[in-house]
């Protein structure tokens, strides 16, 4: 009775062990890993979160913030030369910024500006972390 009993109890730790790694592994794997679409439809949720977009912004800037994350994902996979990949990255981040702001009236161009800084921060803060 009693290694049964052990024998449970060790089955439930090992059981639970595996559960917890793998929803670690889970969590990891969905910060950059995820489609460009649903990157896209991140970003677009969260400047109509902080700017109030209409549909047809929405829309609009969907569509290039889509076109940027494929890209995006390109470069990520020709890792080849990272120095060029960054300096690539940087073009894109810009462009896609002007694409948006393009969209936006002059009121909200103003907030997205504050929110890039902002992201800006703490993109270095987490590189100086690292």
């Amino acid at each position: 009775m009693n290694t049964l009993k052990s024998g449970l109890i060790g089955a439930f730790l090992l059981l639970g062990i595996t559960v917890m790694a793998q929803d670690h592994q889970g969590r990891n794997a969905g910060m950059g890993q995820r489609s460009p679409e649903e990157q896209a439809k991140n970003k677009v949720e969260r400047l109509d979160k902080e700017l109030k977009l209409s549909q047809e912004q929405k829309d609009s800037i969907y569509v290039y913030v889509l076109d940027a994350s494929k890209q995006q994902q390109e470069l990520f996979k020709s890792s080849d030369d990272r120095k060029a990949n960054f300096e690539k990255m940087q073009s894109l981040r810009q462009s896609t910024d002007s694409k948006i702001k393009s969209f936006l009236t002059a009121e909200q161009a103003t907030s997205y500006e504050q929110l890039q800084k902002e992201m800006q921060e703490k993109r270095q803060q987490r590189q100086r972390k690292d």
